[in-house]
């Protein structure tokens, strides 16, 4: 009986020693974690954040929140006045008030304060930011006015003024229509369906412009006291002819009931003698001079010759069968001058890696082509140009080779065809001369 009492004496001494030992131990583990410790740059801290002083802080409080750091802890940073710091400045400002009334211990009025602060340095920002737009925006508008404007290749015609007319008494047989009261534009374009062509012939309608006194392809939204319609009397698909004749002036009378106006047609017999006048006259001119580069060697294949005619700048034609050289003429607007031909090739539906050949054309249309470009100068020019750089040789015609000699004497028959053509009031290369002198 004596052993158990003294067993469990024992093991009531040692579980108390056991209770004193953890409790010590304890104590020593709260007061040890309480210790300061030198900071290490690995410690990952919380970011501190710096007092604001709200509507409620007492004023004393807000004297020692707002006193300055010391003077060793005044971070020194150089003035600048770039555009890039600004937005940084204010990006600082604006997540400074997204934490301050984000955090939990931020109550509404500190998180009004930090607002207010960060609304001036937003409109300062935005101030000079709005100031640079508007000078770079000025300073665009003064670069855009300092430019010259483009040369466009027509000239534009401002609104109320009269387009350029296009019937000519030299190649047209034209018909009055005298209108019994002003008739618009709107009205009479509907009307004129049937007046595009009379066989192969051209037909053209123009207007007296009320305001300007001067006649003009019919426009819509334009007043027309008078009108006159023309067709023309020759082109390269000959003379007009009597059937071509009825049918124009089959459609004039048609234009004239619908409109209430009077026609002066002309006499049947007398056009057709002009027209076929005026075919003959245009037969004596038509003149195409052709100068050859003929290959001293191989044959050239046409891949070559599209890819020599394109890098010297030349244009294919939309039918695919030559490279056009253009010029601009007095007014800008870009005439061809002369083309290139390679055979019987189409470029645009020929093998070109297949099709080959020995000879170059350049075919000058002498009445199309303006007299104040040299063009004939302009294409032997060129032509000698290719006989060097493809190894060939430049003839002529005859192919005979183009000397100085045979040089003077084309150019002595151009200047006679020159003449002939500004005697008749179409010089070469006119609007005139391009309608007479075309299909």
């Amino acid at each position: 009986m004596s052993v158990n009492m003294d067993l469990q004496t024992a093991l009531i001494v040692a579980g108390l020693v056991f209770l004193g030992l953890l409790f010590g131990y304890n104590q020593w583990q709260i007061r040890k974690a309480r210790r300061p410790r030198e900071l290490r740059p690995e410690d990952d801290l919380p970011p501190m954040r710096e007092p604001v002083v709200g509507e409620a802080t007492k004023p004393e409080v807000a004297a020692k929140l707002h006193e300055a750091p010391p003077p060793e802890h005044v971070e020194r940073r150089e003035p600048t006045l770039t555009p890039a710091t600004r937005p940084a400045q204010h990006e600082v400002a604006a997540v400074a008030a997204s934490v301050a009334a984000s955090s939990a211990d931020a109550d509404e009025a500190v998180a009004d304060e930090v607002a207010l602060a960060a609304a001036p340095s937003a409109s300062a920002v935005a101030e000079p930011e709005m100031e640079a737009e508007a000078e770079a925006e000025a300073g665009r508008h003064a670069q855009a006015e300092v430019v010259p404007p483009a040369k466009v290749a027509e000239p534009v015609v401002p609104d109320g003024q009269p387009q350029p007319a296009t019937i000519d008494p030299l190649i047209d047989c034209i018909v009055p229509l005298h209108l019994e009261r002003k008739a618009s534009g709107d009205r009479i374009l509907p009307l004129t369906g049937r007046l595009r062509r009379a066989g192969t012939k051209q037909i053209h309608i123009e207007g007296l412009r009320v305001e300007a006194n001067a006649w003009e392809p019919v426009t819509a939204g334009h007043q027309y006291e008078d009108l006159q319609v023309a067709v023309q009397l020759a082109s390269r698909s000959g003379p007009l002819n009597a059937l071509e004749f009825s049918e124009f002036v089959n459609a004039v009378e048609a234009l004239a009931e619908s409109l209430d106006a009077s026609a002066d047609l002309p006499d049947m017999g007398e056009t057709v003698a002009n027209a076929r006048e005026l075919d003959s006259f245009a037969a004596s001119c038509d003149v195409q001079l052709g100068v050859n580069v003929i290959s001293d060697g191989a044959p050239w294949s046409a891949a070559y010759v599209q890819n020599v005619a394109t890098q010297d700048g030349l244009v294919l034609s939309r039918d695919g069968t030559r490279f056009i050289r253009y010029l601009a003429n007095a007014e800008g607007v870009q005439r061809p001058l002369f083309a290139l031909q390679f055979g019987d090739t189409n470029f645009l539906r020929d093998d070109l890696t297949v099709k080959g050949g020995g000879q170059i054309t350049l075919l000058l249309d002498v009445p199309q082509a303006d007299q104040g470009g040299k063009p004939f100068k302009t294409v032997c020019e060129y032509g000698y140009s290719l006989a060097q750089r493809m190894g060939a040789q430049l003839v002529d015609d005859n192919m005979r080779p183009l000397t100085e000699a045979s040089f003077v004497a084309i150019f002595n028959q151009l200047e006679a065809l020159y003449q002939k053509l500004e005697a008749r009031g179409m010089p070469a290369g006119s609007p005139v001369a391009v309608r007479l002198f075309s299909v």
